[in-house]
């Protein structure tokens, strides 16, 4: 669960840095070092920066330091592994399962309005990124950004539907 970009259907999940070894691996680098998407899922959508995509079956997945080691089908050698460098890894919204109840992904969260209990309009949600102890929203309205803990005592209210997240900021929070 974490935010990439949403195109349509499509949830960029990370994309391929390089190849690993001669045989076809690729060295694909997640947006969320935590996501067990790849490892799970049977096939990706890698999609090109001109926004072409074609779908491949996943025939193997494994962690390597920050990197998911992946082999797909049809790629088989050092070659055919470069011509894939620079692609993006993406999955489709309907292969995820649903969240738990109270949870969300993170990648729904990206877009949503953020303000105060008082109505004080903050920007909007434009990543997310881990902390050993929580989650973080980077809220950005122009040039203006706020990190916003997403800590129960920070967050008054979170809905995807309504795009909208409202908190009770605590003292310091919002300042500078």
């Amino acid at each position: 669960m974490w935010p990439g970009q949403v195109t349509t259907s499509l949830i960029q999940i990370g994309r391929i840095v390089n190849r690993h070894g001669v045989r076809g691996e690729l060295r694909i680098l997640p947006h969320n070092p935590n996501s067990t998407a790849l490892d799970l899922l049977p096939e990706v959508v890698l999609q090109t920066a001109d926004g072409a995509c074609e779908t491949r079956r996943v025939l193997s997945a494994r962690r390597h330091k920050r990197f998911v080691l992946v082999r797909l089908e049809d790629v088989g050698t050092a070659n055919e592994a470069e011509a894939l460098i620079g692609r993006t890894v993406n999955l489709r919204r309907e292969d995820l399962p649903p969240p738990d109840t109270g949870e969300v992904y993170y990648h729904d969260l990206i877009g949503c309005a953020v303000c105060t209990e008082t109505g004080e309009d903050l920007g909007c949600v434009a990543e997310i990124f881990e902390t050993g102890s929580n989650d973080v929203c980077v809220v950005r309205q122009g040039a203006t950004e706020h990190l916003i803990p997403l800590i129960p005592d920070v967050v008054v209210e979170m809905s995807v539907e309504r795009r909208r997240i409202v908190i009770r900021p605590l003292p310091g929070l919002l300042d500078g």
